[in-house]
């Protein structure tokens, strides 16, 4: 202990460069193993969203979960404060009985969240696409009440009726922006998730477009909703069309079961082929695989979700492929061959039980 008192001097200098160099704001450190939790398409926008201080401390457990509504809070609050300079503070009285989260009180306080009625907020609620976006939307306006929000161009999704009418405006605004993307096939999918780490980048994306300049200052975003992928650059894109090629090459190959190529396949021996070939680690049986990835609504299908089957209505007993335009790729029973069937009609249309959504 006398060593360590020896420089008084020196150590009293040592803690105030530390108070200098930390100050009070809370401030998240990126660890290693929570960085290698996320998408490899993710991880340098994760890095500089670090940086800038964008980061919350419970979005960082696992960047490819799906984000609740009350850390989608706490993301739209740190965003606030970045962009307008202040501090979000909570309200004396908690607005909600469902959570004590001070940041879910100051984002309602700012109007960038709702509750849900009878003083509920549903903190643990996945956040949709749409909720997202309708938080972005108002975490901007609450930072810059003084930009015009003009939106510069207009683009309708083939499931445009489906957004909520709350979350049109906030849509048709960050879509123009190029904050938010659609999921392909000229679709936005409003109820479906969104991850951890989509939700890290678009608050990037907005942070970097909003800092400084009036929106009508920013350049035009227009994308092509052909190829139009989510909130991940061209990374799906590119994943997608190597799982083209994979399935290609499996047409026409005969069932067997429990067989799991090259040579042959049973249903959920293809889907496990396949995707093992793509560096997606997915489970051998199709049960298993139907609590793989996230949950997808049929009418929200895109190219290579899982679709999943039960004669009985209540457990699963096929999978395939989702190709798009109604039809899937898959092994079917014994005498058969890996094929495309319909999912919109006959026996695959009666038996159709859940969907999943593998591919990030």
């Amino acid at each position: 202990m006398g060593k360590l008192f020896k420089f008084p001097g020196i150590v009293l200098l040592a803690a105030i460069v530390l108070i200098n160099v930390f100050p009070g704001a809370d401030c998240y450190a990126l660890s290693e193993n929570a960085l290698y939790s996320a998408s490899h398409w993710a991880k340098n926008d994760i890095v500089e969203a670090n940086d800038l201080n964008l980061l919350t401390g419970n979005t960082q457990g696992n960047f490819q979960a799906k984000i609740t509504r009350e850390e989608f809070s706490e993301l739209a609050v740190q965003l606030y404060e970045a962009l307008s300079g202040k501090t979000a503070n909570a309200p004396a009285n908690n607005p909600f009985v469902d959570t004590q989260n001070p940041a879910v009180a100051a984002a309602n306080k700012l109007g960038i969240v709702k509750g849900v009625g009878n003083n509920r907020f549903l903190p643990d609620s996945t956040a949709t696409r749409e909720e997202v976006s309708v938080m972005l939307y108002n975490a901007i306006k609450a930072a810059k009440p003084d930009y015009s929000f003009k939106c510069l161009n207009e683009h309708v999704f083939i499931d445009q009726n489906a957004i909520s009418p709350w979350a049109q405006e906030a849509v048709k605004y960050l879509y123009s922006r190029g904050v938010v993307k659609g999921v392909g096939n000229k679709t936005f999918s409003p109820r479906a998730a969104t991850s951890r780490e989509e939700a890290v980048i678009m608050v990037k994306r907005i942070y970097e477009a909003f800092q400084k300049s009036e929106p009508e200052e920013l350049p035009s975003q227009v994308f092509d909703p052909d190829i139009d992928m989510l909130s991940r650059g061209s990374a799906r894109s590119n994943t997608i069309e190597t799982l083209k090629r994979l399935i290609s090459a499996e047409i026409g190959k005969p069932y067997q079961w429990g067989a799991a190529g090259p040579d042959s396949f049973d249903c959920s021996g293809l889907v496990y082929y396949i995707y093992g070939k793509l560096g997606i680690s997915l489970p051998r049986v199709s049960a298993a695989q139907a609590k793989a990835g996230t949950y997808v609504p049929k009418s929200d299908l895109v190219y290579g979700d899982l679709v999943f089957f039960a004669n009985d209505g209540k457990n699963v007993n096929h999978v395939g492929i989702y190709v798009g335009s109604g039809e899937f790729v898959h092994a079917p029973s014994s005498g058969k061959t890996v094929r495309i069937s319909t999912l919109e009609s006959g026996y695959y249309a009666n038996t159709y039980y859940t969907a999943r959504r593998v591919i990030p």
